[in-house]
């Protein structure tokens, strides 16, 4: 008898490659979507942290005077910093400036002389200390998607004197 066909062990074998084969396929799909989704929220959280310390530190870097209270060890959720410029000929020609940073949901906003920016979003949590003349910021962002990473970002700057010299 000359039966064409295959047998019950022959189909056994090839199920169980083929189930191994799409496991390991499902596997790897798994692993790129995961990776690329973790990547990128980390990717977004560490772009606005760093966005928006960068603002930050040219502000405190220019500032004379903050509305923080000097040695309170509780962070404080916004600051006001303010700064005088002395680049004119004439002492009446020196300008008073300020730049006032809130969160406001998850956007950090910036008020510089009465207008307002955003820069950084994704931003959780803020917070600040004044110590003598320097001003430590503590920066949190959330990247998005269904893997979120968080970052945080802790810096200290100096204002500069009080007085131009």
């Amino acid at each position: 008898m000359n039966q064409k066909g295959f047998t019950l062990v022959e189909l056994l074998v090839a199920m169980a490659v083929s189930t191994m084969v799409m496991t390991g396929i499902v596997f790897a799909i798994h692993q790129v979507v995961w990776g690329t989704g973790r990547s990128n929220s980390h990717v977004v959280a560490l772009t606005d942290v760093n966005h928006a310390a960068l603002s930050l530190k040219k502000d405190i870097q220019t500032a004379q005077d903050t509305d923080l209270t000097d040695g309170d060890p509780v962070p404080q959720s916004s600051v006001t910093l303010t700064w005088t410029d002395y680049t004119g000929f004439d002492e009446e020609d020196n300008k008073s400036h300020y730049s006032t940073y809130t969160l406001s949901g998850t956007e950090l906003q910036r008020d510089y002389d009465g207008t307002v920016s955003i820069v950084g979003r994704h931003i959780t949590s803020v917070g600040f200390i004044q110590n003598d003349r320097i001003v430590t910021a503590n920066i949190t962002a959330t990247g998005p998607g269904f893997l979120e990473r968080i970052e945080t970002l802790k810096f200290s700057m100096q204002m500069r004197p009080e007085v131009a010299e």
